[in-house]
């Protein structure tokens, strides 16, 4: 995997910082929780970020205190993508067993 470079094609340092890649993983947090986001954009979403906040440790900018904050919405948005996605598993195999279920009971007819 190809490992982004903390410059743009112009190269120009990127101009991103912890705190707001902080306040957007903390808002796709959110977003999926009310579930007004779709995980598999949130994933990609978060693959991106998490790009861009390495982007940012090589450029040297990036400070202890915002990188532990950033560290942490990172892990609140992977739990957030893990229990999302746990939800629509148990809600396929609950549609599943409904299914098994009525096509069984029209067999003991």
């Amino acid at each position: 995997m190809s490992k982004k470079s903390a410059f743009d094609e112009d190269g120009n340092v990127t101009e991103t910082t912890e705190g707001t890649l902080t306040a957007l993983t903390l808002q796709i947090t959110e977003f999926l929780h009310e579930g007004t986001l779709d995980s598999r954009f949130a994933a990609k979403l978060t693959r991106r970020l998490k790009k861009e906040a390495e982007a940012i440790l090589e450029t040297g900018k990036a400070a202890k205190a915002g990188q532990r904050k950033l560290d942490k919405a990172f892990d609140m948005l992977d739990a957030a993508l893990r229990d999302h996605d746990a939800r629509l598993l148990v809600t396929a195999n609950a549609k599943l067993r409904t299914i098994d279920n009525a096509v069984a009971a029209k067999r003991s007819q």
